[in-house]
């Protein structure tokens, strides 16, 4: 460390170390899963990266250090590459992104899709909705949100 001298009491030194600059390793990201490594690119604002890696990518497997994943055809070829190489840069550490032939996963958004459609599913069978799409030929369930207990109580909702 930078050693600065410092005027102490009747004129003399003493030796203080000066506060160094230099980023602290330990405040650097760690993703530990496929969707920290998503929210560590959307945090770094790096929306096209981002918007491949939920729509292009299908996880094969991941590790702390290591992704693999089967792109389909729509992926950039140097997704992988330009992935290890942003994961390192922002983490400090090694990471390796490899190209599969394997299956994998679905892609996040077919698997947010998916959910989506069975939640429709599930409130379309709930008897008042039932009667709504059953009632107006138009009727058609655009969202579905889940009712939680209210913070307060006594207010419900607002």
């Amino acid at each position: 460390p930078a050693v600065a001298r410092a005027a102490v009491g009747g004129g003399e030194t003493a030796a203080r170390a000066a506060p160094e600059f230099a980023p602290d390793a330990d405040a650097r990201p760690r993703p530990a899963s496929f969707a920290e490594v998503l929210a560590l690119v959307e945090q770094k604002r790096e929306m096209v990266l981002l918007a491949h890696l939920r729509n292009h990518v299908h996880l094969v497997d991941f590790e702390p250090g290591r992704v693999e994943f089967r792109p389909t055809e729509a992926a950039p070829r140097t997704l992988a590459n330009e992935l290890g190489e942003k994961l390192g840069a922002w983490t400090g550490e090694r990471w390796v992104a490899v190209v599969s032939g394997e299956e994998g996963a679905p892609t996040i958004d077919e698997q947010e899709r998916a959910a989506r459609a069975r939640e429709v599913a599930e409130a379309s069978r709930h008897p008042l909705v039932a009667a709504v799409l059953e009632t107006f030929d138009d009727a058609e369930i655009i969202n579905v949100r889940r009712r939680g207990p209210s913070p307060d109580p006594g207010k419900g909702d607002s």
